[in-house]
């Protein structure tokens, strides 16, 4: 998947532009992009050679984050006429952090930018809450383990869930910006070094604040794979009984890590 991709150096010399050029086009949302889990821009190839065929000099139109399901819109989509934004959304955080609930930020205080721009009354009261608020959650599983992922039955899961899997980081970052998981599982037959690297950008990616994170391995040694806080640990063999075990229950306050053996 890495060769789809290229760094902004590499689309800045395919463009004939500078680097910092390519790099204020994809901060100002002009030019697609992707974000490595360590932080780098990438950019689909398949964009810049749009952009060579047309060979207008200018970068690509600003574009609709995308979703996995296709009734699922943010709430700026919601309230905004289709292909216009409210530039106050701009400023908030629930745009920046492309937060797939707005609600689960509406306690933040002002100065961190929670605008609360639409809200005039519950959110119990909103049509967007209700319309979000019954699409359930999204989990996303991050395994090199192809016999893990191939035996997923997502038939086991209720309609409350949608599942998708990944192999790699690549993969992952993609995965992401379109499919906003509220739980990620990773597996950590990935090596502990590998998994904790993992865990450590995913807990620092800015566009899923509110990611809960489930570890699974035939010990529960969480500390050995990851030093941030986790949601939960799975005992392998993995199941989606398991997986539904762990996450029931999230509207509680969870005060320790649920252990699903």
């Amino acid at each position: 998947m890495a060769k789809d991709y290229l760094t902004t150096s590499q689309a800045a010399k395919k463009l004939s532009v500078s680097p910092d050029t390519v790099l204020k086009w994809v901060k100002a949302g002009k030019v697609r992009s992707h974000r490595t889990l360590g932080g780098h821009f990438r950019i689909p190839i398949s964009i810049i050679n749009k952009m060579i065929d047309e060979a207008s000099g200018t970068a690509a139109s600003e574009e609709t984050p995308a979703t996995a399901n296709p009734t699922f819109q943010y709430c700026w989509e919601h309230q905004s006429k289709p292909g216009l934004l409210n530039e106050k959304c701009k400023e908030c955080v629930v745009y920046r952090s492309r937060a797939r609930r707005c609600y689960e930020l509406r306690d933040l205080p002002e100065e961190f930018g929670s605008l609360m721009l639409y809200c005039t009354d519950t959110c119990e009261k909103c049509d967007y809450y209700k319309l979000v608020n019954n699409l359930g959650f999204n989990i996303l599983i991050i395994s090199n383990n192809d016999r893990l992922t191939a035996d997923i039955d997502s038939s086991e899961l209720s309609d409350n869930f949608q599942i998708e899997a990944v192999s790699n980081e690549y993969e992952c970052a993609s995965k992401i910006e379109k499919f906003r998981p509220d739980f990620i599982i990773v597996d950590c037959s990935m090596g502990a070094v590998k998994t904790r690297e993992l865990c450590k950008h995913l807990g620092e990616d800015a566009r899923i604040p509110f990611t809960r994170l489930i570890l699974t391995s035939n010990k529960n040694q969480q500390g050995d794979f990851c030093d941030r806080e986790i949601f939960g640990w799975i005992k392998k063999p993995f199941t989606m009984k398991k997986l539904r075990n762990c996450i029931e229950g999230i509207a509680d306050i969870i005060p320790q890590i649920k252990v699903i053996e």
